[in-house]
């Protein structure tokens, strides 16, 4: 068994020789945020909540003629998947029966939290690289499209010569990579369409088949991968990252200071009706996710109520800036 902030791994059979394996992936209750680990609390029902709407999911991606891991669901909260190896020496270039080392994020909007402003102005990143943007609601004409590293102490975004040294791919792979991401970011974004949800950004992440095609892995189309909003509040993760607004710049110090993230300071438990409201927003998005009902919806805007009740200095975000 391997286990990681969120999710269990049971492999069944191990990847080897060019040829994948076969696990059962486990959704918990657990949640990390900000690269931080484990959190104290377990939020009731998030594994089946994030379950339902990864299996769902995986059913866009098929029809969109995305070839991923999945192969069926197996519980409530878990699913079977065709397992990669995963070569972290550097040794050689991915192949097949691979993961490849690195996260591919996609932006549909920018909203006023992105990322990208932070960088912008620190000059990480050009200007003239951020796709056109409408001036009203944020949304990206074309879809842009970064690269983080994986399995790192923590995540930092890459420039395209960095991700295929750190993914140990080609240029033209790099170049496949973004097209994948970009026919994922398009069926997760119609699906939200239809089911009253705004989709501003997500991460996937990807190895090589057998074949050496590119294959989806772990899964997208959740609140903990994506950026959902709904009437103008997140409903994802972005609700957890809120209660520990200043978590990231300590994990980003501890990390340039050298500190074992074993010495890494424990954050304080969430109360009780914290844990609950959370647990009724992830409970409402996977509903209105699978069934797209209007009484979804609706206890979904009472879920976002009484989470911002709870948590007052979360506000909706209207504001867009470049």
């Amino acid at each position: 068994m391997k286990q990681w902030s969120t999710k269990d791994l049971h492999v069944l059979e191990p990847a080897t020789g060019g040829r994948a394996g076969d696990a059962v992936l486990t959704f918990t209750d657990r949640y990390s945020v900000f690269d931080h680990g484990v959190m104290p609390d377990l939020i009731p029902g998030k594994g089946r909540a994030t379950c339902a709407m990864a299996v769902l999911s995986f059913g866009l991606f098929e029809r969109a003629g995305i070839t991923t891991h999945f192969v069926e669901q197996v519980a409530e909260d878990a699913i079977r998947i065709r397992l990669l190896d995963l070569d972290l020496t550097g040794s050689r270039r991915t192949g097949p029966a691979q993961l490849i080392p690195l996260q591919i994020v996609y932006r549909r909007q920018l909203r006023p939290e992105s990322s990208v402003h932070r960088r912008v102005a620190t000059g990480a990143v050009d200007p003239a690289s951020i796709p056109p943007m409408e001036p009203e609601t944020g949304r990206l004409d074309p879809v842009m499209v970064e690269f983080t590293s994986k399995f790192e102490e923590t995540d930092r975004f890459l420039d395209p010569a960095a991700a295929t040294r750190v993914g140990h791919i080609s240029p033209a792979d790099l170049t496949g990579l973004t097209e994948q991401a970009r026919r994922v970011c398009a069926a997760v974004d119609e699906h939200c369409v239809r089911v009253g949800l705004t989709l501003v950004d997500g991460k996937t992440e990807y190895g090589f088949d057998e074949h050496g095609d590119l294959m989806l892995v772990d899964h997208a189309g959740t609140p903990d991968e994506n950026r959902f909003y709904f009437e103008d509040t997140p409903v994802c993760k972005e609700l957890l990252r809120a209660l520990y607004p200043e978590l990231r710049e300590r994990v980003q110090g501890w990390v340039r200071d050298g500190l074992p993230r074993s010495r890494w300071p424990r954050p304080q438990p969430l109360g009780p009706d914290l844990v609950a409201a959370v647990a009724e927003v992830y409970a409402a998005v996977a509903q209105v996710w699978v069934t797209g009902a209007s009484a979804a919806r609706a206890r979904l805007s009472a879920a976002v109520k009484t989470y911002l009740a709870g948590c007052p200095s979360v506000e909706p975000q209207r504001e867009h800036r470049r």
